[in-house]
């Protein structure tokens, strides 16, 4: 059995996300038999991190996810892709809003606010929804999670559902692959 872990502590971008997948690809040529990914992230880009989970679920092989840190944000989505997951007894969820960041000078009007409005509370139902079918939470639980930021500990991840166990995480004596960008 070919097992590999990707150490995963990067921001969430376009460009980190093509590169991540371009990691998973070459796991997928290699027949990996089973990959855990280590995380510590503070999230990012929401449509790089759905296009990681997507591709993560893809994965004709089994991935656990283990937080080792902080997952924050939108990494949240990304770590749910595991079909296993677990957190070490000190790391974090963080959960927020969808927000835009604004260019100075930046002239917003009702049209603009209404179309930005409806891309965060999609985006927050596609999250919400991902949230509903990977743990206990509900979808309308899952939405509660955006309305303030809150920083939930190991042990609120175990009771809900988001991680399997609280264990530490034990780093392998070989095939790793460190993803840092």
């Amino acid at each position: 059995m070919s097992n590999h872990t990707l150490v995963f502590s990067a921001g969430i971008d376009p460009q980190s996300a093509n590169a991540f997948i371009q990691q998973l690809a070459q796991l997928q040529a290699a027949k990996v038999d089973k990959l855990t990914i280590a995380m510590n992230s503070g999230g990012g880009n929401v449509h790089a991190g759905i296009l990681m989970y997507n591709a993560i679920r893809a994965m004709p092989f089994e991935v656990t996810t283990h937080n080792i840190g902080h997952v924050d944000s939108i990494a949240n989505i990304i770590f749910l892709a595991g079909s296993t997951r677990y957190a070490c007894g000190p790391s974090t969820f963080m959960f927020h809003g969808v927000g835009f960041d604004l260019n100075a000078g930046q002239r917003l009007e009702e049209a603009s606010l209404e179309a930005m409005l409806d891309t965060v509370l999609t985006d927050h139902k596609r999250m919400s929804a991902i949230i509903a079918g990977q743990t206990g939470l509900s979808p309308e639980a899952g939405m509660e999670l955006f309305k303030q930021q809150k920083t939930k500990d190991a042990k609120w991840a175990k009771d809900n559902g988001l991680i399997k166990e609280i264990r530490d995480f034990a780093y392998p004596q070989s095939n790793v692959t460190l993803f840092v960008q």
